[in-house]
Parts: C-alpha cells; structure tokens; sequence
C-alpha cells in the first residue's frame, strides 16, 4: 500500500508539473552556463518543491472538511486542464519571471542562482498544488508521507534531466497536449475513486 502512494506521487507530479518542467528547460538554458549554475538552479526548484508539498498538504486539509471532495479535487484538476490548454498561465509567468531571474542570475553567484530556481519553480509550481492536494485528502501522516516521497522522487528525476538532458527535451514535440491528457486522465482517475 505504501509503495502505491509513493508511484502515485512520482505519477502525479510527473505529469501535472509536465508542462513547467518543459517551459522551464529554456529559462534554464539561457540563464545558466555551466553545470554549477544548473545545479544551483535546481537546489532553488527542490525547495520550491518542498514549500508546495507543505501548501498541498494544507490545501487538502481545508479540502476534507467538504463534502465530495473528491468530485471537488477531479473538477478542480479539469478546470486546471482547461487553463492549460488556453496558456493562461503561459504569458503571464514568462514576462513576470524572466524579468526577475535575468536580475538574479546575472550576478551568477551560487546563491542567488538557487534564489531565481526557487522563484522560477515557485511560481510555475503553485498551480499544482490543486492537484497535489487532491492526492493529500483523507490520507493519513505515513500514505501522505510516501505521495510527498513520491513527489520527491520525481523532482530528483526531473532535475536530473534538466541537468544532463535539458537541450534534448526542449526539442520535444506536443508538451502542451501531452501535459493535458494527463491531467485529464489525472482527474477521471479522482473522481472515480481509482486514485
């Protein structure tokens, strides 16, 4: 049962975050140099990572003191999906993002690089908190320990990734739409109960 929570965590950030990890590969890109910076970068997004565990886990909280929570945690998923598929998110956080981090990093200290990572992954991250949430409600402290390890886990993966990968994957083909489907499967999965 505790592994179950942990792939469902790794399954759940993999692709509800899909869409950020992917747009934030060029930010990465362009504002790091050297695989120090890199490492720097993704310090700041696994702390990020951490606080918005810690938002979900108080979201879901709030979230179980509803009635059909999980029809309410599916809808909210939907409706996320929905935003994505109308980039409302895109634009707004490109300009509002590059604008602070060029700010940051241009100092290329060690420090600050992992500052900008932290705000670069923040700020893409909070919007999965809602579905992050989803998974946290009802559980008790160990199966909502192993979806946080589970979550954990698939931040290392993706920061590996980003570390030795980054070019590679900003070439890929249909991020947006790969990064929809699964929030739509995400979401049938909650509000059949199968997750």
């Amino acid at each position: 049962m505790f592994y179950k929570y942990i792939i469902l965590g790794l399954f759940t950030k993999t692709i509800a975050s899909f869409d950020d990890f992917l747009t934030r590969i060029p930010l990465i890109a362009s504002l790091t140099r050297t695989r120090k910076d890199k490492i720097a970068f993704s310090i700041g997004n696994f702390l990020a990572v951490l606080l918005v565990i810690v938002i979900s886990i108080i979201f879901a909280w709030v979230l179980s003191s509803f009635a059909y929570t999980k029809i309410i945690s599916a809808g909210l998923i939907f409706i996320l999906a929905g935003l994505v598929y109308f980039d409302v998110f895109k634009a707004k956080k490109s300009s509002k993002i590059e604008k602070k981090v060029i700010k940051k990093v241009s100092l290329q200290k060690f420090f600050q690089t992992i500052l900008a990572g932290f705000i670069v992954a923040f700020v893409t991250l909070i919007d999965d908190s809602i579905v992050f949430a989803g998974l946290f409600v009802n559980l008790n402290f160990y199966l909502k320990l192993a979806v946080a390890s589970g979550i954990i886990i698939a931040t290392i993966l993706q920061i590996i990734l980003v570390i030795y990968f980054s070019e590679k994957l900003y070439k890929l083909k249909y991020k947006k739409e790969i990064a929809i489907l699964g929030l739509l499967i995400l979401g049938i999965l909650i509000l059949f109960n199968i997750i």
